[in-house]
């Protein structure tokens, strides 16, 4: 049976280790980073529940970008194999959780691939 994930549950399970490996401290540890280029603009959350470049950035915050959505999968995959759902659904409910709790003026692709802020 699968079950989905709701976002209290998401964080509990992002927190623990033994689910979520060695990448949730690489994304703790970017996460500062990721939330100032939030804040500016350059990058948004995409429906898919991966990072999204919407302006031009420097090779650096590229790298970043990539990073994050590499742990991203991996975080995905992890929780798909403890929830019995699949990765997609996972990554879907992490996406509007991320929408929901987001930042005022924070970018968010829809579903038709336009930039909306919150």
């Amino acid at each position: 049976m699968k079950k989905s994930i709701s976002f209290p549950l998401f964080c509990l399970l992002f927190i623990s280790a033994p689910v979520c490996g060695s990448f949730s401290a690489s994304m703790k540890e970017r996460l500062p980073e990721i939330i100032a280029a939030k804040d500016g603009g350059k990058v948004g959350e995409g429906t898919d529940g991966y990072l999204h470049i919407r302006l031009k950035v420097d090779d650096s915050l590229a790298e970043l970008v990539a990073s994050e959505n590499l742990d991203r999968r991996k975080l995905f995959k992890a929780l798909s194999q403890k929830t019995g759902g699949s990765e997609e659904e996972v990554a879907k409910n992490f996406s509007k959780a991320l929408v929901k709790r987001g930042k005022k003026n924070h970018w968010y692709k829809s579903s038709t691939g336009s930039w909306v802020q919150k």
